[in-house]
């Protein structure tokens, strides 16, 4: 049997606009409706790369932009 591929659903916005209610809300009306959801957010400020770039993000400190751009990168890969 193959299987199937999942579903990718990104939720964009700028600060404060509710993306995280909405994310949690969508991925709790999937699961109870018998589907697999995994709710992932980044910056994930919880590693120390995440406390790098949240520190760039609440301009606490100074990082040249390919920098930053690397950061976000290595977050992400920090979730595989």
């Amino acid at each position: 049997m193959a299987c199937r591929r999942g579903a990718l659903v990104v939720l964009e916005g700028v600060d404060r606009t509710g993306k995280t209610t909405q994310s949690r809300r969508l991925g709790e009306a999937l699961r109870e409706s018998g589907h697999l959801a995994e709710l992932l957010r980044f910056p994930d400020r919880t590693t120390e790369i995440g406390r790098l770039i949240s520190s760039y993000l609440e301009n606490k400190s100074n990082l040249e932009d390919h920098t930053v751009h690397l950061l976000f990168s290595a977050n992400r890969w920090e979730q595989v």
